[in-house]
């Protein structure tokens, strides 16, 4: 695992915000929620659509891997190797983005 958590790569593109979060997993401590409907409690291991709105993840995200690449990227191995054939969202750069969106439509500008 330390081996391929050396070889992932960060990459800054520009993204649909809204095409993600209904495509995407996010996995907490224990179990995953869907951000499309939000069901909670999900166990993420191999989940292909939420059994809930049958939603299909495109894309999964993790609550704790954050901070240094060092801590996260291990994380990030751990849950590619959980969720093949997702591609992982930075949590943080997510939670931001979808901060700030939140923040256009309530204020309206």
């Amino acid at each position: 695992m330390a081996d391929e958590a050396s070889r992932l790569i960060r990459v800054w593109q520009p993204a649909d915000l809204s095409s993600i979060s209904k495509h995407l997993l996010i996995i907490g401590d224990v179990a995953a929620d869907c951000s499309n409907c939000r069901a909670l409690g999900l166990k993420y291991e191999n989940l292909k659509q939420c059994p809930e709105c049958g939603t299909v993840f495109n894309f999964v995200t993790c609550r704790s891997a954050v901070g240094s690449v060092k801590t996260s990227g291990a994380v990030v191995s751990r849950i590619r190797g959980r969720c093949p054939g997702l591609v992982f969202i930075d949590y943080d750069d997510y939670k931001t983005l979808t901060g700030k969106q939140n923040a256009r439509d309530f204020f309206g500008s």
